[in-house]
């Protein structure tokens, strides 16, 4: 059933891997059945092509082992700090889905990473 307003599925905390990093991810379906990611007091480094993407794999640990699950590439990092809204691409299966990475492509190391429970 969609909701009547926007619902969060789930959240956590960011944990600093490659680069300090703090703030809150939400995963939030809106009432027209779509999805989208919050991030509330984000605060990380500035790096060239940093990703938000969505995760199969356990937030924190080693920042390598992302490439090799399953993940939705949000696009770039609108900002380092402050709050921001990426949208789920229509279609996306959110099911398995677990955390939330800022991901530097050029890299390849996580700035840091939150749990999505």
């Amino acid at each position: 059933m969609t909701p009547v307003t926007p619902v969060i599925l789930s959240s956590g905390t960011f944990e600093s891997q490659e680069h300090v990093t703090t703030g809150t991810a939400r995963l939030v379906q809106l009432p027209d059945g779509s999805y989208l990611l919050r991030l509330e007091d984000l605060a990380s480094s500035d790096g060239p092509d940093v990703k938000v993407w969505l995760s199969s794999l356990e937030a924190g640990g080693d920042w390598f082992k992302y490439r090799s699950g399953r993940y939705v590439d949000l696009g770039a990092v609108k900002a380092t700090h402050g709050n921001h809204n990426y949208p789920v691409p229509a279609g996306t299966d959110i099911a398995g889905l677990t955390s939330v990475v800022l991901w530097c492509d050029r890299f390849s190391v996580a700035f840091g990473s939150a749990p999505l429970t």
